[in-house]
């Protein structure tokens, strides 16, 4: 299994033999909240993984997390076929069946989805995404990656993950609701799960403009810090498994 940075942000892509998985993809310039660009936007400083090495045609299945924009792009998904098979919430399969895509499975928590190489476990996710959003647990053989793009579910702690794709920079709602987590609790939790290696996302959360960013309040961790165990810290950057 090799996984790859997609992006600056949080997109990641899995490859074995043919299989190329594409989870939450963003694939152009900006990203912005729809119709209301100055409430929410980030622009991408250089192309995606995909489009850098004119990959989308060789996508064969697509995951989406949630039904958020910076998690479910529109212009970006409108570059893939309307039949790929995609997995994702209820609410991000109301807009994706209305944009067109026809090929499109509603996850559900503790379930097992087979995307060719790959096996999908759907998880819970921590509060308070826990309802919006899930966790997952991709796996090849023997080998088992857990993502959780935004915060762990304490009371449901994974064992024997091989790598842990977890946000690392915290992130909180009018200093009061947390939506992203501190790299101290990523290394804490990626340590109940047995992981080697921790791979940041959701990065660089003050890079995120518009009104709402206004109302957060960030504490970025330095990615380029010494004696830190974290794998793919740039686009471009993978981790054979």
């Amino acid at each position: 299994m090799q996984i790859i940075r997609a992006d600056s942000y949080q997109s990641w892509l899995y490859e074995s033999k043919g299989t190329l998985v594409a989870v939450d993809p963003w694939l152009n310039k900006k990203q912005e909240f729809p119709l209301f660009s100055w409430l929410l936007y980030r622009e991408s400083g250089e192309d995606s993984y995909l489009i850098k090495n004119n990959l989308i045609s060789r996508v064969t299945h697509i995951v989406i997390t949630a039904h958020f924009s910076d998690h479910l792009d529109l212009n970006s998904l409108k570059l893939f076929k309307k039949n790929i098979p995609i997995y994702t919430t209820k609410e991000a399969s109301k807009v994706l069946s209305k944009n067109g895509f026809i090929n499109v499975s509603i996850v559900n928590v503790d379930s097992k989805y087979q995307l060719g190489e790959f096996q999908l476990e759907p998880k819970l996710a921590g509060k308070p995404y826990h309802k919006t959003s899930f966790a997952y647990v991709i796996s090849h053989n023997l080998t088992r990656v857990f993502h959780e793009p935004h915060i762990v579910n304490s009371n449901h702690i994974l064992k024997n993950i091989n790598a842990a794709i977890l946000t690392v920079d915290r992130v909180r709602v009018l200093g009061l609701v947390e939506v992203s987590m501190s790299m101290n609790k990523a290394s804490s939790r990626s340590k109940e799960m047995d992981a080697s290696y921790i791979l940041p996302t959701g990065i660089s959360p003050s890079s995120t403009k518009g009104l709402i960013a206004w109302i957060l309040s960030i504490n970025e961790h330095a990615l380029n810090l010494s004696g830190d165990l974290l794998a793919c810290r740039k686009m471009g950057d993978s981790l054979t498994l």
